[in-house]
């Protein structure tokens, strides 16, 4: 596609087949790959929009909006060559645009450009259309509605928990209850990519052919010659440089090699001023190849890996102790593992469903800005209906002025409308009073995740706080952001079985048996949204 200023020709054509185009009546078709959204389906749309939306204020989720138009260098820093040969990208009047292919770098930039300053985590929300250009087909469109939240400002399991949390708790109030949820880190692949010595571009390569291994397992042999030509050695029919040239530059060392194809370059005449490149730079270049060691066995390596990681793959108590294991025998610390199993406790504080959950390690989504834990959501017909994951290096990759960890999800809207009309008639989800439930260290976090999701189904509003900060400064952070309620518990409050419920507007505590807490509380906060 492009676009920019048209000469007076180009303009006189367009007027020509404009006034030609006035005496045409036939119908006009939507674009391929789009879809007409029409009563009474923009109605059912807009009601699963606005539950979701409402759902997400609960968390304490602000709602943001980007521009549909933005940069195309936004998606090609970190989103990956997949995003990239699918976006709808044009030039006009020497810009380079595209239209919004998924909604997190977008969002990322907003913060960047607008949002630093704000305390953390900033909660974000947002629902609004997205372009790739896919083959279309059913539950895959070239337009479709993304609708998701973004928690930036907080790593670590509990933020990963929360995020997952609300993921399932979208599905719930939708009718989608069986959801499955597949979880998986991409921080075991990435140690081995970077023990193995691969630098970034190899990295993403063997990123980018994850999903494909997921699919074909039996294709790994050929996968691997595959990356090794796209690193430069291998067949020689495909990169004859890197065999004629590299026997002649080994022949003569470095310093020669740089001389003489320096001097052949010279002695050919050859045009270079024009490209892209200069001399030095393709001379640069050529070196490197030659001199490059020869990467396949690393990428046999990898590919084998991932291969482990797919096979043990299952429910999260068979799964953990098995990836455990395969990071073992390949002298990899088992920090991802450990990551995931403690997501999941919380995550199964919030909401009990690990005969939900599948632990697997191979998975790698689309996007290559992931770099911890990740997940996919899929219906009871295994169809992917959301997904989202950890990318704490985007914000800084974005102009972010210091390393910001974040985590987000999204789901497909217009994939759980159709896998709604599969199951069964969805539940409803409304209120908007706030409350900040506070765990005063990582071991009080369950509980509070509990009387957090307790609260939300009576249609409460609430925040948990994710960075065990203390009692004064999550005091503190109510009075500021006008929370009327904190609810705090402490060892000391779960070994007594209270909690203590502190009115902000009264400078008041009051201790209430953790029974009875989330009807009581939830009665005040409501008198306090009648006001």
């Amino acid at each position: 596609m492009c676009g920019g200023d048209r000469s007076p020709a180009t303009l006189r054509e367009w007027h020509e087949a404009l006034n030609e185009s006035r005496f045409d009546t036939s119908e006009i078709q939507r674009v391929r790959g789009t879809n007409d959204i029409v009563p009474p389906a923009r109605a059912v749309q807009r009601s699963v929009e606005d539950r979701l939306l409402a759902l997400f204020n609960l968390y304490g989720y602000e709602p943001i909006d980007t521009p549909v138009l933005e940069p195309t260098d936004l998606f090609l820093r970190k989103s990956g060559e997949e995003i990239a040969a699918r976006m709808y990208s044009f030039t006009h009047w020497n810009r380079n645009l595209c239209l919004r292919p998924e909604f997190t770098a977008s969002v990322i930039r907003a913060y960047v450009n607008h949002l630093q300053d704000r305390p953390v985590p900033v909660r974000l929300h947002y629902a609004g259309p997205t372009f790739r250009y896919e083959k279309p087909q059913r539950g895959r469109y070239r337009q479709f509605t993304e609708v998701g939240v973004e928690c930036i400002g907080v790593g670590g399991p509990a933020a990963d928990a929360e995020v997952l949390a609300v993921a399932r708790h979208g599905l719930n109030i939708l009718g989608l209850s069986n959801a499955r949820f597949v979880v998986g880190h991409l921080g075991a692949v990435l140690e081995l990519l970077t023990q193995l010595g691969m630098d970034s571009g190899a990295q993403s390569l063997v990123l980018g052919v994850m999903e494909h291994l997921s699919r074909e397992p039996g294709e790994q042999q050929r996968v691997v010659g595959r990356l090794a030509a796209q690193l430069g050695v291998g067949d020689e029919e495909e990169n004859p440089e890197a065999s004629a040239l590299a026997d002649l530059f080994r022949a003569f060392g470095p310093e020669g090699a740089e001389r003489i194809a320096g001097d052949l370059l010279e002695q050919a005449n050859l045009r270079l001023d024009e490209g892209s490149r200069s001399p030095s730079d393709i001379v640069q270049r050529l070196l490197l190849k030659a001199y490059r060691p020869d990467p396949t066995p690393g990428l046999a390596r990898a590919v084998e890996f991932i291969g482990r990681l797919r096979e043990a793959a299952g429910p999260p108590q068979e799964a953990l102790p098995a990836l455990r294991q395969v990071l073992q025998e390949y002298g990899l610390d088992d920090a991802p593992v450990r990551e995931v199993e403690q997501a999941l406790i919380y995550f199964d504080a919030y909401f009990a469903c690990a005969d939900r959950v599948h632990v697997n390690l191979s998975l790698a989504r689309g996007l290559r800005y992931y770099n911890g834990l990740v997940f996919e959501v899929y219906d009871e017909d295994d169809n992917q209906i959301g997904g989202g994951g950890r990318y704490d290096d985007l914000v800084r990759a974005l102009g972010g002025r210091a390393p910001t960890p974040a985590c987000g999800f999204a789901y497909g809207l217009e994939r759980v409308i159709a896998a709604m009309e599969r199951g069964e008639q969805p539940a409803s989800a409304n209120g908007n009073a706030v409350a900040l439930v506070v765990p005063l260290s990582s071991e009080d976090y369950s509980a509070a995740a509990e009387l957090a999701t307790r609260l939300r189904l009576q249609g409460v509003a609430v925040e948990v706080d994710l960075r065990f900060r203390g009692a004064k400064a999550s005091l503190r952070h109510a009075d500021r952001a006008k929370i009327p309620f904190a609810v705090l518990i402490g060892g000391q409050e779960r070994a007594d079985n209270v909690v203590l419920l502190r009115d902000m507007r009264a400078f008041q505590e009051t201790r209430i048996p953790t029974a009875d807490a989330a009807g009581q509380i939830a009665r005040l906060t409501r008198e306090v949204a009648a006001v």
